[in-house]
């Protein structure tokens, strides 16, 4: 990615270190700037377009700094994506590229949405493709679109949530380390690595867990044609292949872009449209299948 650094900046930095003065630390990262999206043109046809959204990699709301690369998060980026799009009134029909292994729970509902409330906004459809994978969060972005169709290599579910945790106190034990956390509460400490869990800690965790977890299974409910036996095979976690998917009805179809843009373009009711995506000045040009 290229990010441009003010030419003052430079001057006060060559300064800095032409002084020989003690060390200071520079968030240079904090100073850059993101470049504007750039319209890349995967496929030229009609006026009418059909856009390229990805989601890609594990879905976070706010991506962690690095120094000279600012990074955004999915939804951050998102935000950038649709905000561009929804000015551009050819804009007939979206294909929802995901390949990213989830993410937090929180990150995935807003990214579910977000895209849900656009597609509602703009009044367009929306076909998901699953390139790679789709599971756990990134399967609940995929039910926002209409139709989710995924390829023969791809692998999907994984529906359900996790909390990891572990415990130290028996390593504690034989280090003779002692937990010495103080706390304004019994339960302020549930899932202290430095001690192990008690029932009771267990059961205020399970019952979040659980929580989540049937909301995700409900929203599966509302949104794909899922009869209890179903249900009872992808609701205990496991990954499945496209195939397995669209057996247990998580997905529509098994193929790929091209079967993608043909669906979007019979539910959007128009022919030969501009296929384009949003990347910005610096990365990677591209097809459909490639990353920033």
């Amino acid at each position: 990615m290229n990010n441009h650094i003010k030419p003052w900046l430079l001057t006060v930095i060559a300064v800095l270190v032409c002084q020989g003065c003690a060390f200071i630390s520079v968030d240079l990262a904090n100073l850059m700037q993101f470049q504007p999206f750039e319209e890349r043109v995967i496929e030229t046809g009609t006026k009418d377009k059909v856009l390229v959204v990805e989601i890609l990699g594990v879905i976070r709301t706010t991506a962690g700094r690095e120094t000279f690369t600012p990074k955004q998060g999915t939804l951050e980026r998102l935000d950038s994506v649709l905000e561009k799009a929804e000015k551009d009134k050819n804009i007939k029909g979206i294909i929802l590229k995901i390949d990213s292994p989830g993410g937090g729970y929180t990150a995935s509902d807003l990214v579910f949405r977000k895209v849900t409330a656009f597609k509602e906004k703009q009044g367009i459809p929306i076909v998901a493709c699953i390139t790679n994978q789709g599971t756990s969060g990134a399967y609940m972005v995929a039910l926002a679109a209409d139709h989710i169709i995924a390829l023969p290599s791809s692998v999907v579910g994984n529906v359900g949530v996790i909390l990891p945790s572990i415990s130290l106190e028996g390593l504690m034990d034989k280090l003779g380390i002692d937990n010495q956390t103080i706390t304004s509460g019994k339960f302020k400490d549930t899932g202290n690595p430095l001690r192990d869990m008690t029932d009771e800690d267990k059961e205020i965790l399970s019952d979040i867990v659980t929580e989540f977890y049937n909301n995700f299974i409900e929203r599966v409910k509302q949104t794909r044609p899922v009869s209890e036996e179903d249900l009872a095979v992808i609701g205990d976690g496991r990954v499945l292949t496209s195939t397995m998917g669209m057996k247990y009805h998580l997905i529509d179809e098994v193929g790929y872009y091209e079967e993608a843009l043909t669906k979007t373009e019979k539910l959007a009711e128009i022919d030969n449209p501009t296929v384009i995506m949003y990347r910005r000045q610096g990365e990677n040009i591209g097809g459909f299948y490639s990353w920033p």
